[in-house]
C-alpha cells in the first residue's frame, strides 16, 4: 500500500535504509512525560527510517548556515494503531531527531504527510528548534481524488530543487501547502504556478474563517433567544459569502 507514495517519489534505491527506529530511543533521549510514553506506547505499533538523502546519495549539496543545517534529510514512516494523537507524535519525533524530517504516517489504507521548520539551537547547537510545523490531510490511496492523485504526482523528487538540501526540503514543503489550498478548492494542478506565499496567505484566512463559522454554528445551538439566533445566522451568512469569495480567489 505504502509502495504507492514511494513510487511516487521516485526515490533512488541507494537512499533506502529500512530500519526500524525503536521506542526505546525516544524514551532515553527526550524528556517525555508519562502522557507522552504512554501515547507512544499505544497509539504506535511501529516507526522506521525508509529513506536518507544526503550529498552521497542524490548529489546534492548541503545548506548550514548560522541558523539552519540541512545536510541530510530522513523519511520516516509511523504506523499508527490510533491516528487520534497524530499531531502531539509529529511535534516528538520532530523535537527529537534534529535534522530535517519527511514523516509519512500510516494508518490502514491512509496516509498523512508532515514536515516541519527547523533553526540551529543557539544555545546547545546539537538541537534543532521547531518554529512551524505543516501537516497534509489525510489521504486514502485506495481511493484518490483527483487532486490527490495529483499531489501524489508532484512528489516526484526528481522534479524538486537540487540547488541544495534546504531548497530541496522547501521544494517538499511547497507541494504539502498546494495540497492542502486544493482541499479547498478541488484542483492542485491549476494552483502550482501561483505565488505560494499568495496561496498560503489566501488558505489561512480561508481556515480563518472556517474556524469562526464552526464557532458561530455552536453558539447558535445553544442560543435560545430568537433574534440572537437571526443575528448569527446572518453573521455566520456574511462569513460564507467571503468565505467563498477567497476560495474563487484561489481557482482563479
Amino acid at each position: 500500500m505504502m509502495d504507492k507514495l514511494y513510487e511516487k517519489m521516485n526515490i533512488p534505491a541507494e537512499c533506502e535504509v529500512g530500519n526500524t527506529i525503536f521506542k526505546k530511543l525516544f524514551y532515553e533521549n527526550s524528556n517525555m512525560s508519562t502522557s507522552d510514553k504512554n501515547i507512544f506506547t499505544n497509539d504506535i505499533e511501529k516507526i522506521v527510517w525508509r529513506y536518507s538523502f544526503k550529498e552521497e546519495n542524490l548529489n546534492i549539496n548541503p545548506y548550514k548556515t548560522e541558523d539552519l543545517d540541512y545536510e541530510e534529510i530522513a523519511v520516516i514512516e509511523v504506523l499508527l494503531s490510533d491516528d487520534k494523537k497524530y499531531r502531539k507524535i509529529a511535534e516528538i519525533i520532530q523535537k527529537s531527531i534534529p535534522y530535517p524530517l519527511i514523516l509519512v504516517f500510516v494508518k490502514g489504507d491512509n496516509i498523512l504527510l508532515n514536515a516541519a521548520s527547523k533553526r540551529v539551537n543557539k544555545v546547545d547547537v546539537s538541537k534543532n528548534t521547531v518554529e512551524d510545523y505543516i501537516y497534509s490531510s489525510w489521504i486514502n490511496v485506495l481511493s484518490l481524488k483527483e487532486n490527490e492523485e495529483e499531489f501524489l504526482e508532484s512528489l516526484n523528487i526528481r522534479n524538486f530543487s537540487f540547488a541544495n538540501m534546504y531548497k530541496f526540503y522547501c521544494s517538499f514543503v511547497e507541494k504539502i501547502e498546494i495540497f492542502n489550498a486544493s482541499v479547498i478548492t478541488g484542483g492542485f494542478d491549476n494552483l502550482k504556478n501561483k505565488d505560494i506565499e499568495q496561496v498560503n496567505a489566501l488558505n489561512n484566512e480561508v481556515e480563518s474563517l472556517n474556524n469562526d463559522i464552526k464557532r458561530l454554528r455552536l453558539e447558535l445551538k445553544k442560543e435560545e433567544q430568537f433574534n440572537k439566533r437571526v443575528d448569527i445566522n446572518i453573521k455566520i451568512k456574511r462569513i460564507e459569502a467571503k468565505r467563498n469569495e477567497l476560495i474563487e480567489k484561489l481557482k482563479a
